[in-house]
């Protein structure tokens, strides 16, 4: 999948925004984010591969707080079956209007054979953090532990 190609890690999205303010406050939101200890617990037991596609704009604040947050996340869960890459949505619209991205961020999760399992779009709907959103996506999904 393009998306694969020309994303970014997540830490490499951060340090490489431009806008100085957005680029600060996702360094003070990566440090001082406390991701939820139950949606960590069911990261790291994650068996299965999950690809997560991550629009993002340095000038979307819900991006500088919640791509922060799933960075710091994914870093503490430390499991290599969930891989996520970042999509400047600015560089990639026409990607983004491919994929149905009309907010940001979008964070479109996908299984091991790139079949789409749902998506975040913008802020937390259902629960109270990004992580909980994502795990609640990937508990819809077998093969994901329930903690």
């Amino acid at each position: 999948m393009m998306a694969l190609r020309v994303g970014k890690d997540l830490f490499d999205y951060i340090n490489e925004v431009k806008i100085e303010r957005s680029k600060h406050a996702m360094k003070r939101r990566l440090q001082q984010y406390t991701p939820n200890p139950d949606s960590i617990e069911k990261m790291e037991n994650i068996d299965q591969k999950y690809h997560l596609i991550v629009f993002s704009a340095e000038w979307c604040g819900d991006c500088v707080a919640y791509v922060p947050a799933l960075a710091k996340s994914l870093a503490i869960a430390k499991n290599n079956m969930i891989q996520a890459r970042v999509i400047d949505h600015d560089n990639y619209r026409d990607m983004g209007d491919e994929m149905d991205v009309g907010k940001l961020p979008t964070i479109i999760v996908f299984d091991k054979n790139w079949k789409e399992m749902g998506r975040f779009i913008e802020t937390p709907k259902k629960y109270a953090t990004v992580e909980e959103e994502i795990c609640a996506i990937l508990d819809s999904t077998s093969g994901t532990p329930k903690v």
